[in-house]
């Protein structure tokens, strides 16, 4: 059971900013942790996470990854509970009295640790470099006999890894049914989205379940829907193939729908984090009409099992469309892309042919992979070996294009002229999403605001669903003085990409600055800073807000975190290729006032 400390409290004081960064932290580290313990989310509830787990030392990895990411991240504070029990699991949902134990374990936790049960604390007895404080017999509500307590403290946060051999394979799932008893682990947490309930126990199984007819497109489910529907493509799961490949997948699935007209498609960002919820409860936390979920039963030339359900109409999928075997790895996202489109009775431009091998494309996925993980590194590695293995593929000469560019935590002394470098590493290649996003950039680096807008308008019509794209049009506008219809596009970009992303909340901070709103300002950089804190104009801006509020020191120390810091006030502006001159006298008056030296 994770709990907010102060919950209660924090939402009094500001519910929109709390509920943000309940948000952003489910998003960035409670969910991530779960999912790479082999843990499942079965539901959100309020303030609060119930999740499963294949053995307590998993949850205990899960609870140390969590608690010491944040502390680090000055992310708000938790405790958290763990027991080992056997439960009733129906309709996705746990039931049992361990279901309540860990709730009330929770609420015994240290702040920023956690409480184990007897049961799960014989397990780890003993395998673990670090000693439990006895805290005796509790009387607890509801549970008849009273609970045997053990809590670690901070120290749970500097945990090593507690595996000491490799993890035995894991069992396959069993298909959930009522009355069903399996031991589990309980992990319970009160820390999510309080505008939805969450669920990660298996859509897929659950609808195997069912005998659902196959509705085709043109049938009222689809056909009947008024105005543009917006879709969640769910990360898919997998039967032989890793994971990661499978949510990769679906990843390029939405890439392939980018350029589709008359839906709206949420990005892979916000999509990600929806990972392992039931289709109803993601619907919810996305805001989308339609929640697209697939199934790879065995290699990827098997093709993809998809199935369709529509927001508040129950379980049941509305959809089954079978497997499409394909030649070639490259052709299968846009294959179920183009069955997506199909089946809402919409146009998707012809997609150009993938043009790599099935090695090249899945050393691709390896690399987007990696970098997600935060191993720059080795994804760059990838990368390059996927360019070596197909030379002339675009999609990968643009991708490494966007990499060199790095416009979120690359230093800004460089900027301008990774713009350049980049826009030349994609020269001649088809226009497509990243390549005209590029050029955008790169053309307002060089003064060119008029063929950057230009060149983003051009990238916003063919590419409607593309949030990078949109978000890039939205900060040219920005550049160029134009505010308010900066902000307009920034709200349409954030219905493709509803949950907190870094990106977005930066262009909100300079639009919000560049208004004079600079409280609004500095939150919505510290926001952003929560998820990166690496990110290089938020910290700019940052230091730029809090200054011009007066909080010089903490404004200093902002822009004390900037890449080759000490920097100028040029340096640190040239981030920032403003064409229009009144937001970039705020900007530059307010790191001045912080400290930094040369001319506002």
């Amino acid at each position: 059971m994770l709990d907010i400390a102060g919950f209660s409290r924090l939402m009094a004081e500001d519910d929109a900013g709390t509920l943000n960064q309940v948000l952003a932290q489910q998003q960035s580290l409670i969910a991530p942790a779960i999912r790479r313990r082999q843990g499942r989310i079965v539901k959100l509830m309020g303030d609060g996470v119930l999740a499963i787990f294949p053995s307590v030392i998993s949850a205990v990895e899960a609870a140390a990854e969590v608690q010491a990411g944040a502390a680090r991240y000055r992310h708000l504070q938790l405790r958290i509970g763990i027991t080992l029990g056997e439960v009733l699991i129906a309709q996705g949902d746990v039931y049992g009295d361990d279901v309540n134990i860990a709730a009330r374990l929770e609420a015994l936790a240290p702040l920023g640790g956690v409480a184990l049960s007897a049961a799960a604390y014989a397990q780890v007895q003993g395998r673990i470099p670090y000693t439990f404080e006895d805290m005796g017999l509790h009387e607890v509500k509801n549970i008849p006999q009273p609970v045997h307590v053990y809590a670690l403290g901070q120290e749970l946060t500097s945990l090593p890894s507690l595996r000491r051999s490799p993890p035995a394979s894991k069992p396959k799932a069993a298909r959930p049914h009522r009355g069903m008893r399996p031991a589990v682990l309980l992990l319970a947490g009160s820390l999510a989205a309080a505008a939805a309930a969450a669920g990660l126990w298996g859509w897929q199984q659950a609808a195997q379940q069912s005998s659902v007819a196959a509705v085709m497109p043109g049938t009222p489910a689809a056909a009947a829907f008024e105005g543009r529907p917006v879709i969640a493509v769910l990360p898919f799961t997998a039967g032989n193939l890793q994971p990661a490949i499978a949510r990769l997948l679906s990843e390029e699935v939405i890439r392939s729908l980018a350029p589709a007209g008359g839906i709206r498609v949420i990005a892979p960002g916000s999509a990600r984090a929806a990972e392992g919820l039931l289709p109803a409860e993601a619907a919810a936390l996305l805001d989308a009409d339609f929640v697209v979920s697939g199934h790879l039963p065995g290699t990827l030339r098997d093709g993809v099992r998809l199935e369709i359900l529509q927001a508040g109409t129950g379980a049941e999928p509305l959809s089954i469309l079978p497997p499409q075997p394909q030649d070639s790895v490259s052709g299968l996202a846009p294959s179920l892309a183009a069955s997506v489109v199909r089946y809402f009775g919409k146009a998707l431009p012809e997609l150009a042919p993938g043009g790599a091998a099935d090695d090249a494309v899945l050393k691709l996925f390896t690399a987007r992979s990696l970098m997600q993980q935060g191993d720059r590194s080795g994804a760059e590695q990838a990368l390059q070996r996927a360019l070596q293995m197909a030379p002339d593929w675009p999609e990968a000469q643009a991708l490494a294009a966007l990499w060199h560019l790095d416009t979120l935590t690359g230093p800004l002394t460089h900027l301008p002229h990774r713009a350049a470098e980049a826009a030349q590493m994609t020269a001649g290649l088809p226009p497509g999403a990243a390549v005209l996003q590029l050029r955008a950039l790169a053309a307002q680096f060089a003064g060119q605001s008029g063929e950057a807008l230009k060149l983003a308008e051009t990238l916003a019509q063919d590419y409607p669903n593309d949030a990078s794209g949109q978000l890039t049009r939205a900060w040219l506008l920005h550049l160029a003085g134009q505010g308010g219809a900066a902000q307009k596009v920034l709200d349409q970009t954030r219905r493709l990409d509803p949950l907190p992303q870094p990106a977005v909340l930066t262009v909100q901070a300079a639009i919000r600055l560049a208004a004079g709103q600079e409280a609004e300002a500095a939150a919505a950089a510290a926001e952003a800073l929560a998820l990166e804190p690496a990110a290089q104009r938020a910290l700019v801006l940052h230091c730029a807000s809090l200054a011009a509020l007066g909080s010089f020191e903490e404004a200093a120390a902002a822009c004390g975190r900037l890449a080759g810091a000490p920097l100028t006030l040029d340096q640190a502006s040239a981030g920032f290729p403003y064409t229009s001159q009144a937001p970039l006298r705020r900007l530059r008056t307010g790191l001045s006032l912080a400290g930094m030296s040369g001319r506002p």
